[in-house]
């Protein structure tokens, strides 16, 4: 763990707290803990950390908080807590140092509150620093994601028997996938080339990965209605279910993310014409490597 004073003072007027010294404890005791965390969990899994970041907070306050997160951060980008629990594959190793680089700078230029604990950010970044996920440029993926067991008993029967196809593919269950999941400091590569980058880099954990099954995602824009909805998000579900991937509908979509950045959909969904809903897509392995 190697800090310097400059990169300290210039975090510390960032959240106008007090500088800390280079060896301050309760970063190296933070650092010590993440890098025993074992890096098969879900990205917002984080441990015995959060009983230290309460505490913490608890004496130095949110911004005393994000102080420690960012130290943190920048103590890990030269790969000293990464310890991925899958194959990482060439291309994905250029990934992660794009992505060093990228959080080393969001660290010490973004502004108060970018990085408290609880946020997307911190722990997407957090997650990809200690190999808990994989960076795939658009985005994330969990590395040991086990697949909803929902659509075997909600939906058509068609639906169920489809998912039950799926879960009998070998290797036999829910486990494992690649789950994508969006990251804030990422939506601009949001856009179809981005999503085809993503493709390719999951095909290549996959080749490097003979026990995942394959590719998932859960979200409101792997939704039908967007073919009329919003058109120009169409081939996020389209282009993977013309090569292999089906979608399994999981219920009403509650997170308010469809809402959010529409116009055209606050106003359809005001007027009782859209009411989002999500969607599970499910990409199975041998299909994906053929056709990403």
């Amino acid at each position: 763990m190697a800090l310097s004073e400059r990169d300290i003072q210039q975090i510390s007027g960032i959240l106008d707290v007090e500088s800390v010294h280079p060896e301050n404890d309760d970063v190296r005791r933070v650092h010590e803990k993440a890098s025993q965390l074992p890096g098969h969990r879900g990205f917002k899994w984080i441990g015995g950390l959060a009983e230290e970041f309460s505490e913490i907070e608890a004496r130095a306050g949110s911004t005393g908080l994000e102080l420690v997160t960012r130290l943190l951060l920048l103590a890990s980008v030269d790969g000293s807590i990464w310890k991925p629990a899958c194959q990482v594959p060439e291309a994905i190793c250029s990934e992660f140092k794009e992505e060093q680089e990228r959080i080393r700078n969001e660290v010490l230029t973004f502004p108060s509150g970018h990085y408290l604990p609880g946020k997307d950010a911190f722990l997407k970044d957090f997650s990809i620093l200690r190999g808990a996920a994989m960076p795939v440029y658009t985005g994330i993926v969990d590395t040991h994601t086990a697949l909803w067991r929902r659509p075997l008993v909600f939906g058509p029967i068609g639906q169920r028997l489809r998912f039950l196809r799926i879960l009998l593919t070998r290797p036999v269950g829910t486990r494992y996938f690649f789950q994508h999941h969006t990251h804030t400091s990422l939506l601009k590569r949001f856009n179809e080339e981005g999503w085809r980058r993503t493709y390719s880099l999951v095909a290549e954990l996959l080749k490097a990965n003979a026990d995942h099954k394959g590719f998932c995602g859960a979200s409101w824009f792997y939704d039908p209605q967007l073919k009329d909805v919003s058109p120009r998000l169409a081939y996020l579900a389209g282009y993977p279910l013309l090569n292999g991937a089906d979608r399994f509908h999981l219920g009403l979509d509650d997170s308010g993310s469809a809402l959010s950045k529409s116009k055209t959909r606050v106003k359809l969904y005001e007027s009782g014409k859209y009411v989002p809903q999500s969607y599970m897509l499910v990409w199975p392995k041998k299909a994906m490597i053929a056709n990403a």
